[in-house]
C-alpha cells in the first residue's frame, strides 16, 4: 500500500478468502499445541499458558472471541498475534505473554520435526498440512538470538516472561487523516474469529501504542 492519507483499506477478493481459511488453520494449531502443553505443564507454566487461571479449559470456541493479528510483507500474509475475549463480558482472556511462548513452542516443534522426523520416523505431533501451515504463516520466534545472528535476519525482543526472539515482519507503513487530522502507523489486520468460525476482519492502523481502527473496503 502506497503512503498517503487515507481512512480505509482495500482487500482483495483473495486476501479476504486466504485470511478466512488461514485463521482458522492457525487457531487449529494454536489451540492444539495449548493443549498438549497444558497436559505436561507444571503449575506455574498451566498459569502462564493458559494466560488465566489453572481451572480454565483454555479451549478456544463457545463463551471465547478470538482476534488475531496479521501483518502482509513481501512473503505474504503473516501471522504475528492473537488476543482472546470473553463472548459475555468482553474482558480480555489472553494476549501478547501467552500468544508468544505458544508461537515459541510451536515454531521449535516445527523445526524439530522437519529435521528429526526423517530419522527417527514415529507420527510426529502436526502433520503434514498443519506444517505447511506453519511455515507459511507463522513467525519464526526462539527463546534465543543466535538463529537471527547466524542467519543475518532482522529480529526483534519480546518480553514475554522470559525474553524471546521473534524475526522482524515490518508492517506497512501508512498515513490515515480524520477530521485534519493526520497518523502516520503501521497498516494491522486484525481477523475476527467465534465459535461459528471466521467472523470478518477489522484492519488498524497502529501508532505510538494505540489502535486506529479503519474501515475495511473490498476491491
Amino acid at each position: 500500500m502506497e503512503r498517503g492519507c487515507i481512512f480505509h483499506f482495500h482487500y482483495g477478493q483473495e486476501d479476504i478468502a486466504e485470511l478466512a481459511n488461514a485463521s482458522l488453520k492457525v487457531r487449529h494449531i494454536v489451540e492444539k499445541t495449548r493443549q498438549m502443553l497444558v497436559q505436561h505443564a507444571d503449575e506455574q507454566r498451566l498459569t502462564a499458558l493458559k494466560g488465566t487461571s489453572p481451572d480454565q479449559s483454555g479451549r478456544s470456541g463457545e463463551g471465547e472471541l478470538i482476534f488475531q493479528k496479521w501483518v502482509k510483507g513481501p512473503r505474504g500474509w503473516k501471522f504475528i498475534d492473537y488476543e482472546r475475549y470473553g463472548v459475555q463480558t468482553g474482558d480480555r482472556l489472553e494476549s501478547g505473554r501467552t500468544g508468544r511462548l505458544l508461537q515459541m513452542f510451536i515454531w521449535s516443534h516445527f523445526e524439530n520435526i522437519l529435521m528429526l522426523h526423517p530419522f527417527i520416523g514415529g507420527e510426529p505431533f502436526y502433520d503434514g498440512e498443519e506444517l505447511e501451515v506453519i511455515g507459511k504463516y507463522f513467525v519464526p520466534t526462539y527463546s534465543s538470538a543466535i538463529p537471527f545472528l547466524q542467519s543475518g535476519k532482522a529480529f526483534k525482543t519480546i518480553q514475554a516472561g522470559i525474553p524471546l526472539y521473534q524475526e522482524l515482519i515490518p508492517a506497512p507503513v501508512v498515513i490515515a487523516g480524520a477530521k485534519g487530522e493526520e497518523h502516520a502507523g503501521n497498516w494491522v489486520t486484525g481477523v475476527n474469529l467465534n465459535a461459528a468460525g471466521y467472523a470478518g476482519i477489522m484492519p488498524y492502523l497502529k501508532t505510538n501504542g494505540r489502535r486506529e481502527f479503519m474501515e475495511a473496503r473490498m476491491i
